[in-house]
């Protein structure tokens, strides 16, 4: 719990599995925008030396930060698409419920 700060015996016991995941995701976000930040100085770096040549040209390597930093989603998975799914369909129910209440259906 040191990457959260928590030192505090009583809230760590009284801390529960769901708070423990959000602080987690909270720390990996934290730490890829520390990255980030980190490749967008190594971006400004390299625009102004990297380059290749096509032909006669020199040309610049990356041509847009996109290029050169992609972040990584972790949340991303099959599970939790299913679960966007399954809310979607939910939320698509109870849309059909309520307009058919307010029709007085």
């Amino acid at each position: 719990m040191r990457y959260c700060g928590i030192f505090d015996p009583v809230l760590l016991g009284r801390t529960t599995l769901r708070q423990y995941d959000l602080m987690m995701k909270a720390i990996r976000l934290r730490l890829t925008d520390k990255v980030y930040d980190i490749h967008l100085q190594a971006w400004l770096n390299m625009r102004v030396k990297a380059t290749k040549q096509q032909g006669k040209k020199i040309m610049p390597y990356y041509k847009n930060f996109d290029e050169f930093f992609k972040i990584q989603e972790d949340d991303d998975t099959p599970e939790r698409r299913q679960k966007e799914r399954e809310q979607d369909q939910l939320k698509a129910l109870i849309l059909k419920a309520n307009t058919n209440a307010a029709s007085g259906g």
